[in-house]
């Protein structure tokens, strides 16, 4: 575009002057240094800053593909200072955040206009237009002159990037831990994550987890954890841990039978394991805490207390042994498990009739996984309920486990994204927040063998069978924000 001024000169004659206007020469994405452009089409991993311990040579080549923020490098054909607008075009296929969501995280917000001028040598290097953190997401840049000249880079696709150690016990708990992890990589994948997994280190053995348990096995999983490789990678590594049960145990707890009959020749009495959870008030079958963790034993402490005289009153007591008192295996194909105790009582007394009390220890619940809150610490079981857990169940929990460590499922406050449909709580059942889908809404729990059956998404309390996430998991997961990483061990 030209302007053209007409002047009078001391020649008595007329001249016209055209003056040319600055045209935009180039608009690029900068691919690592000022004077590399990005070519094709390329992924933006915008959860690593621009640190060149993240480039790998291989799905990570330049600092340039680091950060949400792209840095691009503006050009006008002549020196001056020249005005463009820059604009940030999505794909209309992406995923949006809502209003509440962009409110709550900057991050779920993309630069979508913004005016800029060039240095006076007609060049500019712009560092602050921004892309949000939404996984799969497409986007390119526009560039404008005032005159109407635009031009495009290549498009980005947002990536977050994370890294999976390993950690495996010695001896048979390691031996059953996942062969590999890829229904997990893939389903991550599909979430617009890119996951390297970084293969395993070895630790000390332990039969299980229980709740008093944690602080041993996170400090036995440290120990390993310092020296792999998934330490360097720090903050955006997930740590795998795995265990042979992570069952939890509640002791104490009294069984009474009344109005039985004691002595030689008496048939045994069949004591019925029942009771409240700690998670569940509601009175279910409970199996003995047997076969779990070496030297523990079920059995505590068991009496018969005969019947007096007077209606009701019981007189003194009998201890029964442990020996009289067997198990009673649900199957034959799993003989630890077992909610039944037969007690012999032919060697008390004959003619005796009164009460027996047995106290025990149960099985409150056998986890499946865990996700430790204050680092990145996952554990993984290789057994519940007394049999092993193939690699698919591993996996489906490891899923399941990665998800609450990326925000899943979350409840619509602080930072994170808006609360899905599906969501429950530990106050309709499990520990924590999850996901009920494929189970009718309104429910007043959600623990229950019908709702478990039913549901469909990995992001259910207790495994299901299923390792996807569902309609409304899935675009959560694409959405999260895990900028901040994780504190190793």
């Amino acid at each position: 575009m030209t302007d053209c001024d007409n002047f009078e000169c001391a020649d008595g004659k007329e001249y016209t002057f055209v003056v040319k206007k600055a045209k935009l020469l180039k608009f690029e994405l900068l691919d690592g240094a000022e004077d590399k452009f990005l070519a094709a089409d390329a992924d933006q991993f915008v959860n690593l800053d621009r640190a060149q311990k993240w480039v790998d040579n291989n799905k990570v080549k330049t600092l340039g593909r680091l950060g949400y923020k792209p840095k691009l490098y503006v050009e006008f054909d002549l020196p001056g200072i020249s005005t463009f607008k820059i604009k940030i075009i999505p794909n209309g296929a992406n995923i949006t955040y809502s209003d509440e969501e962009k409110g709550r995280n900057p991050r779920f917000k993309f630069l979508e206009e913004k005016e800029y001028q060039t240095e006076s040598d007609g060049k500019l290097v712009i560092s602050d237009a921004f892309l949000d953190v939404c996984g799969g997401n497409d986007y390119y840049f526009s560039c404008t002159d005032s005159e109407g000249t635009s031009l495009q880079t290549p498009i980005l696709t947002v990536k977050r990037k994370l890294f999976i150690q390993e950690i495996k016990m010695k001896g048979t708990a390691g031996a059953s831990a996942a062969s590999n992890i890829n229904t997990t990589v893939a389903e991550y994948e599909k979430q617009g994550f890119d996951i390297d997994t970084l293969g395993s280190e070895e630790m000390v053995s332990m039969e299980n987890i229980d709740v008093s348990d944690s602080d041993t096995y996170k400090s036995n999983v440290s120990k390993a954890y310092k020296k792999s490789p998934g330490k360097k990678k720090e903050p955006f590594t997930l740590t795998i841990g795995y265990t042979s049960h992570l069952a939890v145990k509640t002791e104490g707890r009294e069984i009474t039978k009344k109005n039985v009959e004691v002595g030689p020749g008496k048939p045994p009495v069949v004591i019925n394991i029942a009771g409240p959870g700690k998670t569940n008030p509601a009175v279910s079958p409970k199996y003995l805490w047997q076969d779990i963790v070496t030297g523990e034993s079920w059995y505590e402490d068991c009496y018969f207390q005969q019947q007096g005289g007077l209606k009701g009153f019981f007189n003194w007591k009998d201890s029964i042994p442990k020996e009289s008192c067997t198990a009673v295996a649900v199957n034959s194909a799993n003989p630890s498990m077992s909610s039944k105790v037969s007690i012999d009582v032919t060697s008390l007394a004959k003619g005796k009739k009164g009460k027996i009390v047995l106290k025990l220890s149960w099985v409150d619940r056998m986890r499946a996984g865990l996700s430790f809150g204050g680092n990145n610490l996952i554990c993984i079981c290789t057994k519940a309920w007394w049999r092993s857990s193939n690699s698919t169940k591993q996996n489906q929990v490891i899923i399941h486990e990665m998800g609450h460590k990326i925000g899943l499922v979350p409840d619509g406050t602080g930072s994170s994204t808006d609360k899905i449909d599906t969501f429950y709580d530990s106050s309709k059942g499990h520990v924590g927040t999850h996901c009920h889908h494929g189970v009718a809404a309104g429910q007043t729990r959600y623990d229950d063998a019908a709702s478990s059956s039913s549901s469909d998404c990995v992001m259910y309390g207790s495994t299901n069978g299923h390792s996807a996430f569902c309609e409304h998991c899935a675009p959560a997961a694409k959405k999260e924000d895990i900028s901040a990483g994780w504190p190793g061990l």
